[in-house]
């Protein structure tokens, strides 16, 4: 009896939760559906960013060294490379494999996504999925941001999401913090998106409030400590170089300030002309070639026949932003408490996305550099969870659900058509042949630009060594090519002229005599 009562419960629970776990799955489906035109063809955005973490995996997984940072800065945790690393010692090195983590964190950001909007914003499992397809089945260009080794691009979206949850525990907080903001810096705008819900909330200082702040402090400064110790036992150079010296407390944050530019007179033309047009990029809403954002294609990101409409799906959420204010300023049930706490959240981080990123380039917003916008994408998330979070009326809800599945056809269409091209018309892989060509004729040493050395590289197996002509991230690969002068040689992409030489890739690629 008392199994039979066991098994009831078990079966109860299940059909309870069944709606929530289908939604998972489906958002988990739809992120790997999203992903596979870019794990299959590795031409479709592979480039030698990515090619770094790939032999830091490599020389990892050959036990020829590690790097806790990128190789050649001592910013961005290499933590893809760290993952990849296992499964490069079991099955091989190769651009899918070192993808496949990155995947897995999208499929884990999108079925947290799910769960917490049903389970604290109190929405239906596949409501909540609804809410969350501006991510799970974001368009072809933010998916293939989403799922590239070079940026760190899509951990920020799940370290904001894990702060969420442990925003109550506050040492855990900390440690996923440190991880996270040493990682990748965005991972700062959860950290001030909690701290500002909380001070609308309650603006008190309390001593439960300063103990938090210590634990959250301790956590952080284990993270660091453990970071630094590992620095200096790595090769931040690549296989055989060493540390110079300790890791300074405040290298991350000046390596972000390297970066940055600051003025005041273009901040707010910048964030106005972001706001403008150049949001749409994140939502497919925009009109550029798929090109111009680091993926292999000749298509554009609008469709045929279908003009850019950000400007309409903007109004969208200005309306439903305006509809959401009124009915919680007539309830008197503000944004910041309650269900709608974790849609505020992903609202503010969204947005100080968008503005951080304006602000911080001198108001210069470039469609090249979208890959440091990313998250304004929850800023959408956080608008349609809010709406269906406050409104009563279900022509209302009705009304936004059509928009939803509107845009949902249209970013699987832009899919479709990405994996159409590839599939009947797939684009010229030119740095795999250049590799192969350099295999081929046994050329073992050669020198390129950056953007082409370590990704040939890479692709070659280091079977070829190709040492880059102006960034330098691996001491190795120059040390090496300068030992062997007479056999080495140089790729370019024109013609070699008056000394001879040979197009290796047509139209693309020429080795030449150095």
């Amino acid at each position: 009896m008392r199994l039979h009562r066991e098994a009831n419960r078990a079966w109860q629970l299940w059909m309870m939760e069944r709606p929530l776990v289908l939604a998972m799955a489906a958002a988990a489906l739809l992120v790997l559906a999203r992903s596979a035109v870019f794990l299959w063809w590795e031409q479709a955005g592979f480039d030698s960013d990515q090619a770094i973490f790939g032999l830091m995996a490599k020389h990892m997984a050959e036990g020829r060294g590690y790097s806790v940072f990128i190789y050649g800065a001592p910013y961005m945790l290499g933590l893809q490379a760290w993952l990849a690393a296992p499964l490069f010692a079991v099955f091989g090195p190769s651009v899918a494999v070192l993808k496949v983590p990155v995947v897995l964190i999208n499929v884990a950001t999108s079925g947290l996504l799910v769960w917490i909007l049903h389970r604290e914003c109190g929405l239906r499992p596949f409501t909540a999925l609804l809410a969350s397809l501006f991510y799970v089945l974001a368009a072809p260009a933010l998916a293939a941001s989403l799922i590239e080794t070079g940026g760190g691009n899509p951990e920020p979206f799940l370290y904001v999401l894990l702060l969420w949850l442990l925003r109550g525990r506050p040492l855990a907080f900390g440690v996923v913090f440190g991880i996270g903001f040493l990682h990748r810096e965005f991972t700062l705008y959860g950290l001030t998106a909690i701290v500002g819900l909380a001070l609308l909330n309650d603006p008190r200082v309390t001593a439960e409030r300063l103990r938090a702040i210590a634990l959250a402090l301790v956590g952080y400064l284990i993270v660091w400590q453990v970071v630094r110790a590992g620095f200096l036992f790595s090769s931040p150079f690549g296989p055989g170089s060493t540390v110079a010296g300790p890791l300074g407390a405040d290298q991350n944050v000046r390596a972000l300030m390297e970066r940055a530019c600051w003025s005041a007179a273009s901040a707010v033309p910048g964030v106005v002309g972001y706001f403008g047009d150049y949001l749409g990029v994140m939502f497919g809403a925009d009109n550029h070639r798929l090109s111009e954002l680091g993926i292999r294609s000749v298509l554009r990101t609008s469709l045929p026949g279908v003009p850019a409409f950000w400007s309409v799906l903007g109004l969208v959420f200005a309306a439903a932003l305006g509809r959401v204010l009124w009915l919680s300023i007539r309830r008197r049930e503000p944004p910041w408490r309650g269900q709608a706490a974790f849609g505020s959240f992903l609202l503010l981080v969204g947005l100080q996305a968008g503005v951080g990123y304006a602000v911080a380039r001198c108001g210069v917003i470039e469609i090249g550099t979208a890959r440091y916008a990313l998250m304004s994408v929850y800023a959408g998330l956080g608008v349609v969870a809010l709406f269906f979070i406050y409104e009563p009326r279900r022509q209302w809800r009705w009304l936004l659900t059509g928009v939803m599945l509107a845009w949902t056809l249209t970013s699987v269409i832009a899919h479709v058509r990405l994996a159409r091209e590839y599939v009947y018309d797939e684009p010229l892989n030119s740095r795999r042949e250049l590799a192969t060509y350099l295999v081929t004729n046994g050329i073992r040493y050669a020198r390129a630009d950056y953007w082409t050395a370590y990704a040939t590289t890479f692709l070659a197996d280091e079977r070829v060594v190709v040492a880059s002509t102006d960034l330098v991230r691996i001491n190795a690969y120059q040390d090496q090519v300068d030992a062997h002068p007479a056999e080495a040689v140089l790729v370019q992409t024109s013609p070699c002229g008056r000394a001879g030489g040979a197009e290796a890739v047509p139209g693309m690629y020429w080795v030449c005599p150095e």
